[in-house]
């Protein structure tokens, strides 16, 4: 920790302008691509490439990797070497599973997915990165990370965006909703993949939500009852997930559209109690 704090003080005194140091990187033959504080300045700092660290010029590997993406391996967020804050480049390719250190299914531990949030918060928090003896680009980098941080923790926390996501994850293209497709005009063809059953069963229970009392006893039965809903489509969208043996897509992404439309009842229900 001392080596660590007499480094960045080093750092402070001798890199004290991005100026100055392009000019001892010139006269010590190590320089490179000239470089901002901008993260998409840094063309030698690619995910999923070598990169040498920006503070000690140390060469190391952008974090991720589908090969190393077991959720069970907390990742580095910081060189080893110097313990400056590593570029957000290097972060890329890691998925949001993997920079919360949980396993890659649908069926995760909640609670363990905002406790792995609040640490790595605590120790990627801005306010950590605003003393004098470090440079503005660390708390530029701990901003970006941390908000990447925040959109892995809003993803795997709610259920429907897990389900898209790792859908993402298992077919490397995105999840294609029925919602999204109605957006872009594509109404036909978005009614032809949902199941008929589960078209009459949305438009039955929409029609007892307009004519439910507004006492909300109404209401709050046909809310439990979408949580019932809900429940099986979730454990149905585990199974098509989460399957080690084969993975069935279209069987996921008939589950996922089942959710989707009980959500969207949820937040109907909920506008109206």
């Amino acid at each position: 920790m001392r080596n660590a704090m007499v480094l960045s003080a080093k750092r402070a005194f001798f890199f004290s302008s991005e100026r100055e140091l392009f000019i001892i990187r010139a006269l010590t033959g190590r320089q490179r691509d000239f470089v901002s504080s901008s993260a998409s300045s840094f063309p030698h700092e690619r995910a999923g490439a070598k990169f040498a660290c920006w503070s000690c010029f140390t060469e190391q590997h952008s974090q991720g990797g589908k090969e190393e993406d077991d959720g069970e391996e907390e990742i580095s967020f910081f060189c080893k070497k110097c313990a400056a804050i590593k570029h957000p480049n290097a972060f890329h390719e890691v998925s949001h599973y993997r920079l919360l250190s949980v396993p890659e299914r649908f069926s995760v531990d909640v609670k363990r997915v905002e406790l792995s949030m609040k640490n790595l918060q605590k120790i990627l928090h801005p306010d950590k990165f605003s003393s004098a003896g470090q440079m503005k680009r660390e708390k530029e980098y701990s901003e970006e990370i941390s908000a990447r941080v925040n959109e892995a923790y809003g993803k795997l926390r709610d259920p429907l965006l897990r389900a898209k996501y790792l859908f993402g994850l298992k077919t490397g293209a995105a999840y294609d909703s029925t919602e999204e497709k109605e957006t872009n005009g594509g109404e036909e063809e978005a009614r032809e993949e949902v199941p008929p059953e589960l078209l009459f069963l949305v438009m039955e229970v929409r029609e007892a939500i307009e004519e439910a009392d507004e006492d909300g006893e109404e209401l709050i039965k046909l809310k439990e009852e979408n949580e019932e809903r809900m429940e099986e489509a979730e454990r149905q969208v585990g199974e098509a997930l989460d399957d080690e043996v084969e993975f069935d897509a279209e069987k996921a992404r008939k589950a996922i559209v089942e959710l989707t439309y009980f959500e969207k009842i949820r937040k109907e229900i909920i506008e109206r109690l």
